[in-house]
């Protein structure tokens, strides 16, 4: 500390030009100190801006001095015990581009060529234009060329709409780097899980080609286009129907580029709702079965009772069931009224319809009150069209599309459980 005190002294007295009887006076006063960052600072200010360009300083404390050291108790704060001195290291570094470093143009050169394999072709072949040309040691099992890493899509469901009963929507982002790698289409897979317990173990899987399927309208009856990519958004939705309700389904996503590979696949497991019921038209169904039970019924009467439950489906039926019991059993509880009105074989054959539903869809099926709310989806209807006559631009995509894709509108409906809850 005492030389840095001196140093500071001489700077200070050198930028002030101070006379001699004002350095006694100084001299008589506490020293003033001048730290290196500070001085490096006073540079900066004097104008030689060149000799601090490009520095960077770190100053970290490295704890406090031991008594031991008397070098660290020289100030007079210290000595007064008003302040305990702690040392810091300063670590002065400058920073210089790597190209500054090198003079020979054939160096310079190797060093940019090197850079940029590493940058893009993980270091195992050469940028050429806007592609690899890789080693001959980076091509797979299979032939194919390894040296361009392929991105992963990461597939999700849509944040805009949530899923229903027998319909979901999925989306990603289409992302490709400058060089490298050219996606030129994306598989989807559709699988079935059958095992509650195990989501290894499918029923069924169904692989689709978003260029050659979906996109050119050719199979894809229970896949419709949502979002494509444009100018201002990469973003791409499918709308996937035909699902089943209150079932688990897996979906897989791969992006292929122009020489066949498949990226690593991004997944997304979801179980479906329970089925949606139409909770007004259930009250008016059990309001019709307990006029064609009461009094004598014929055997019309009895084939129409017998119809209608039959048609109802598992979810409405069993709402059937809960409002006239709600309204009409102290005439009867329904099931017995089924034996009574239509016989215990047509009654058995009404009734098993409520045991394919899951003890979690009934549960929900007991609620007081359900509500039916619809939404509507746009989605785009696409004619075949031979995608690979007009080229593919995923940044234009739009104006493509919509030469041979319509857009129209699907309404989707939802069940909320229970009373609604205020916000």
């Amino acid at each position: 500390m005492s030389q840095t005190a001196r140093i500071g002294r001489e700077v200070y007295r050198r930028h002030r030009g101070n006379s001699p009887s004002e350095e006694s006076e100084e001299r008589d006063k506490e020293p003033r100190t001048l730290t290196y960052p500070a001085y490096i600072a006073s540079l900066l200010d004097t104008g030689s801006k060149r000799m601090a360009a490009g520095v960077r300083m770190d100053c970290n404390s490295q704890g406090q001095c031991p008594r031991s050291c008397h070098l660290c108790h020289m100030s007079p704060r210290v000595v007064q015990g008003r302040q305990r001195s702690e040392p810091v290291l300063l670590q002065i570094t400058k920073a210089a581009p790597i190209y500054e470093l090198v003079s020979n143009n054939e160096t310079y050169q190797s060093l940019q060529e090197a850079m940029m394999s590493m940058l893009w072709c993980s270091g195992k072949g050469d940028v050429i234009d806007d592609w690899c040309r890789c080693d001959s040691s980076a091509f797979g099992a299979d032939g194919l060329p390894t040296c361009a890493p392929l991105p992963q899509p990461i597939l999700k469901l849509s944040y805009t709409y949530e899923p229903s009963s027998s319909l979901v929507i999925m989306e990603w982002n289409h992302t490709e780097p400058p060089i490298g790698v050219r996606i030129v289409d994306y598989l989807i897979s559709q699988e079935k899980v059958t095992e509650r317990t195990d989501h290894s173990k499918v029923e069924t899987e169904t692989l689709l080609s978003f260029v050659d399927d979906i996109l050119s309208g050719a199979r894809s009856p229970c896949v419709m286009l949502g979002d494509i990519p444009n100018l201002l958004s990469s973003s791409i939705s499918m709308i996937i129907r035909c699902l089943e309700p209150d079932t688990t389904y897996m979906f897989r996503l791969w992006a292929v580029d122009n020489t066949g590979r498949r990226s690593s696949p991004s997944e997304v497991t979801i179980k479906t709702p329970c089925p949606t019921v139409d909770d007004v038209k259930a009250q008016e169904i059990a309001d019709k079965i307990y006029n064609l039970f009461n009094g004598y019924t014929s055997g019309k009467e009895q084939q129409t009772a017998y119809n209608t439950l039959m048609d109802l489906g598992a979810p409405a039926l069993h709402r059937v069931l809960y409002h006239y019991n709600q309204r009409y059993e102290s005439f009867g509880e329904f099931t017995w009224r089924c034996e009574d009105e239509l016989g215990p074989r047509k009654a058995g054959l009404i009734l098993s319809q409520i045991d394919e539903l899951s003890p979690w869809c009934k549960g929900l099926l007991q609620e007081q009150k359900i509500g039916l709310r619809r939404m509507s989806l746009k989605f785009l209807s696409c004619r075949y069209t031979d995608t690979k006559a007009f080229g593919l631009n995923w940044s234009n995509m739009g104006q493509d599309v919509h030469k041979a894709c319509d857009e129209q509108t699907l309404t989707v409906m939802y069940n909320d459980y229970g009373e609604p809850k205020e916000l």
